[in-house]
């Protein structure tokens, strides 16, 4: 019997927002889209709620994780390259042990906007 191949669609990383969308650089956490390593497509994980108590309308909600502290959400973009230009790679994101499970995911994969079939 062969062992499951893993694959790092939904895992969770850690970047900062430099690398993504530029200004302070502020460590964010990360969920990876498919499986490759070398050109990855990402979409970053944001509190629900904003600084006010108001809930975030474009987030997609998620449960709680170990290495997610708040309640949070996932954002509707995709980031596939840097600001740079350059493709988005695992060995520059920092590893966690956390990955979404696939009814997280398959809202994620599905968008704000999509309606359950």
């Amino acid at each position: 019997m062969s062992r499951k191949k893993r694959y790092i669609k939904g895992k969770v990383y850690i970047t900062n927002d430099k690398v993504l969308v530029g200004g302070k650089g502020k460590k964010r956490r990360v969920v990876s889209m498919g499986n490759d390593k070398d050109n990855m497509a990402v979409k970053r994980i944001l509190s629900l709620y904003d600084k006010n108590g108001n809930k975030k309308e474009r987030l997609i909600p998620i449960e709680k994780y170990p290495d997610i502290p708040k309640e949070s959400g996932v954002e509707d973009k995709t980031f596939r390259k840097t600001t740079s230009g350059k493709p988005i790679q695992e060995r520059y994101l920092g590893k966690t042990n956390t990955r979404l499970n696939k009814w997280d995911m398959e809202k994620v994969r599905r968008g704000k906007n999509k309606p359950k079939k």
